[in-house]
């Protein structure tokens, strides 16, 4: 599958959306955003965001209720 630049333009709107959902995942673990695991975080949303979760609603709740998404594989 590849990957369009059009699928990866994110406007400053969105991104902000993200980087909310971002801290707000982080602190509800008690993570903070620049971690490891943080980081790590931020490549789940990223993933959820790519395969069309838009919700900035239902991307905290993917986040934060304990049903991470496995995450991509690598390659």
């Amino acid at each position: 599958m590849s990957v369009r630049f059009s699928d990866l333009a994110i406007d400053d709107d969105e991104i902000l959306m993200l980087r909310r959902v971002h801290v707000y995942a982080c602190s509800s673990r008690e993570l903070e955003p620049e971690s490891e695991h943080g980081a790590e975080l931020g490549k789940m949303l990223f993933h959820l965001y790519r395969q069309g979760v838009r919700s900035e609603l239902a991307l905290m709740q993917m986040l934060t209720a304990g049903e991470a998404p496995p995450t991509p594989e690598a390659g």
